[in-house]
């Protein structure tokens, strides 16, 4: 974190927000939530790739059965489905709770500078392995 802080400051960035979101892992709050990335009008799903496909990557543990992935491997098909679709679709796949009593939800994610999601100069956002080490490239939004 250090040299991200030197280099924005080197840049004239000192007074830059710096959000930190580690990567996801399935001891956090939300992890049964799956994320649905939609288009900037917030109508469409896109997915994290752009190509519809919704991902869950944890194991779903249920009482009576045990572990098991969700959707096939995992994914979920939801191209041109909006994300309300989407959701009921997943939901619907995952109707009992886990071992823990959550039940499968869904977070809707609209990108950076789409419908009610304004794109700003002013942050940075860094994401973390769960051992500390940047995860990915730090992001301007």
């Amino acid at each position: 974190m250090g040299i991200i802080n030197n280099d924005l400051t080197s840049l004239g960035l000192s007074t830059i927000e710096m959000v930190v979101h580690e990567k996801r892992n399935s001891d956090q709050e939300g992890y049964n939530k799956v994320v649905i990335v939609t288009d900037k009008q917030a109508e469409k799903v896109m997915g994290s790739k752009s190509d519809g496909i919704v991902s869950y990557p944890f194991q779903w543990v249920e009482p009576q059965t045990g572990p098991r992935t969700l959707g096939v491997d995992g994914k979920w098909a939801c191209q041109n489905l909006s994300p309300e679709e989407c959701c009921a679709l997943i939901t619907q796949s995952t109707p009992t709770p886990d071992i823990n009593g959550n039940y499968l939800e869904c977070h809707i994610f609209v990108p950076f500078g789409g419908k009610g999601n304004k794109k700003r100069n002013d942050r940075v956002f860094i994401k973390l392995s769960p051992d500390g080490r940047v995860h990915e490239a730090p992001i301007i939004q």
